[in-house]
């Protein structure tokens, strides 16, 4: 397995240009359809991601791989037998490849919504990460970076599993195996490799 992560701070015009003529035309007319800047970037960039990992591990040109959306949205390539995954947040994407199933989750550290913790998390989670099972239905307003940072390498791990799996969002309330987890930091962001 390998993982890559990118800035989109660093993407010139040409770069855009290029990687976007690779895309298909449904995918290019997805990023069209985006109304910020910020948006047709992430995704440019996710599929530029993956064209590189894909290539580099089954040594074949960018322009040859088809990219498809599975089912539950789980990315996969066309006629060949690899797997790979992308996600983004703030200006970070990451991709991970490898030659059997893999999710990848990158989430910048940020206050938390309760209401989505409650709904993703078992109360076994929710006390490991919170202390107790918070009551109130807004926003937890927790400034303990330790507390944050556990949320948020549990909310990674949860949605790379559900990514890996191609169950989508809707399957992630379940407890995590947790030692199919890789987790890596940097600047103010977690990422989480289930496989």
């Amino acid at each position: 397995m390998k993982w890559y992560k990118y800035d989109i701070k660093n993407l010139s015009y040409d770069e855009y240009s290029k990687w976007y003529s690779l895309m298909s035309e449904k995918k290019q007319r997805r990023v069209d359809s985006f109304r910020f800047e910020t948006d047709k970037k992430l995704t440019v960039v996710g599929d530029m991601l993956a064209r590189k990992a894909i290539s580099d591990l089954c040594s074949v040109s960018f322009d040859s791989i088809v990219l498809k959306t599975g089912e539950h949205g789980k990315p996969y390539v066309e006629d060949l037998s690899v797997h790979f995954n992308i996600s983004h947040s703030g200006d970070m994407v990451v991709c991970a490849v490898d030659d059997k199933p893999v999710g990848i989750d990158i989430e910048s550290i940020r206050k938390v919504n309760l209401r989505v913790a409650k709904r993703v998390c078992t109360n076994e989670e929710l006390v490991s990460v919170f202390g107790d099972i918070p009551e109130k239905d807004d926003f937890y307003d927790v400034s303990d970076p330790d507390v944050l940072k556990r949320f948020f390498e549990l909310w990674t791990a949860k949605e790379a599993c559900a990514k890996c799996s191609g169950i989508g969002i809707a399957g992630i309330k379940a407890a995590v195996d947790m030692s199919r987890v890789e987790r890596f930091c940097f600047d103010d962001y977690i990422v989480s490799i289930y496989r």
